[in-house]
């Protein structure tokens, strides 16, 4: 599959697809970024966010207004090329907000790297170094192992809430406005087939296996009951029409 990008043509196989890997609530956010891909030649996609229906639903406007993606098996390469940009201006680490963390929140960081940014995680790499706790990159492979089959596991979303998600977009779909009955799909596949990913692009489905089951069950069972509604209201309309 060919890609056009920046007017260079891009060769890739169709297994290879663009992936979220960094998202901006300001477009000129991601402009460093975008000139080191440039750079080093890295193929990209960068665009709008998908969230409209989301941020329709919540009603907040703070959802990310821009998304750059780049292919899967540039993840590590991308990372490194960050890190080392990162390093070039280690002498102002010491005005750094994680020098006020202490050593077990600094390792947590390495602990959980999905949960921070590339960035924060080479400048806790270099603090622990300068405090005389260097990391074998044997240990970080370690944890980031630990760390994936941790998330692999999925979260667990409680039937209570989803429900109350799924009755109020049926409420709304049905007696305000209809674009909601949208969302509700939107629901139903997010908790069944949303996917994550960690911070080398490895990809695993967001909710654990019992939350899938109840995404889709719900989202079959909102329908139903959607069609339900409406074509009860549309009888009552017929018959008030018909008495009058």
């Amino acid at each position: 599959m060919d890609k056009i990008l920046d007017g260079h043509l891009i060769e890739k196989s169709e297994e290879e697809n663009f992936e979220y890997y960094r998202s901006f609530q300001f477009q000129e956010d991601a402009l460093p970024f975008i000139d080191l891909l440039k750079e080093n030649e890295i193929p990209y996609e960068f665009n709008g966010s998908e969230t409209l229906i989301t941020e329709a639903i919540v009603g907040s406007s703070n959802y990310p207004k821009f998304v750059l993606k780049i292919l899967q098996s540039d993840f590590s390469t991308v990372n490194a090329i960050i890190e080392r940009e990162v390093l070039k201006n280690s002498a102002d680490f010491h005005e750094h907000y994680l020098n006020d963390f202490n050593d077990h929140e600094l390792l947590a960081i390495l602990r959980k790297p999905d949960q921070s940014s590339i960035e924060d995680i080479t400048i806790t790499k270099e603090l622990l170094k300068r405090r005389g706790i260097p990391i074998d990159p044997s240990a970080l492979v370690e944890m980031k192992q630990e760390r994936l089959s941790e998330l692999q596991k999925g979260k667990d979303e409680k039937i209570g809430w989803m429900l109350l998600f799924f009755l109020l977009l049926v409420a709304i779909s049905t007696f305000m406005n209809i674009f909601f009955f949208i969302g509700t799909l939107g629901l139903s596949w997010h908790y069944w087939k949303d996917k994550s990913a960690d911070i080398d692009g490895n990809k695993f489905y967001t909710y654990n296996e019992q939350t899938r089951k109840y995404g889709i069950t719900l989202g079959i069972l909102s329908i139903v009951l959607t069609i339900i509604l409406y074509a009860t209201i549309a009888y009552l309309g017929i018959s008030t029409s018909i008495d009058l």
